[in-house]
């Protein structure tokens, strides 16, 4: 039985235990396991290696490598205006869904590319919430949000520039940790 077999009812259990305890290990699967297991079963409505390509594919058509959410949702419905929460909504999760791809295949987070409209900055709180959710997964994030970003970025930047990295990072996310530092932590 591996943790696919699981229910969502027995995911949902396993997180709340380990939560409870104020632990991340000590069952057949950790904490870590259980929350990326849970991602990976959220829908991603571009799907989910389709979103990882295309921030890709955006950042190297970019001036700067960064693109936006309006950027993302133009790319993927392009006959569909902008409506508000509800579009960021949309977006959120299917960044959510990269974000457990990339920890999956020790991969840079490269939604760390996707930036503020306003002045193409990641904000201080988004830095934040990509550093407690990259935590959360099980990535040794270190001490410092700033730097831990700051490390995603230039992982990222490089898969979209160097244009060796990205046709195996696309066609065998399994193998690319080889070519990039491996972003999981040692369990």
């Amino acid at each position: 039985m591996t943790i696919a077999d699981l229910t969502a009812k027995e995911l949902d259990n396993l997180e709340a235990n380990y939560v409870r305890l104020g632990r991340t290990t000590g069952g057949k699967y950790s904490l870590h396991e259980a929350r990326l297991e849970k991602l990976r079963r959220q829908p991603n409505p571009f799907g989910t290696r389709e979103s990882f390509i295309k921030i890709i594919e955006l950042a190297q058509s970019s001036t700067d490598g960064k693109l936006t959410y309006g950027d993302l949702w133009s790319a993927f419905r392009p006959d569909e205006k902008w409506n508000g929460q509800g579009t960021a909504t949309i977006i959120k999760q299917a960044l959510g869904r990269v974000a457990a791809y990339c920890i999956d295949h020790g991969l840079p987070i490269v939604t760390v590319l996707v930036v503020h409209s306003a002045n193409r900055k990641l904000s201080a709180k988004a830095k934040e919430n990509i550093f407690n959710a990259a935590r959360d997964l099980g990535v040794d994030v270190g001490a410092d949000p700033e730097a831990f970003v700051e490390q995603q970025i230039i992982g990222a930047m490089k898969i979209s520039t160097e244009n060796d990295l990205f046709p195996l990072v696309t066609s065998r996310p399994d193998l690319a940790h080889v070519a990039l530092h491996d972003t999981r932590s040692a369990e």
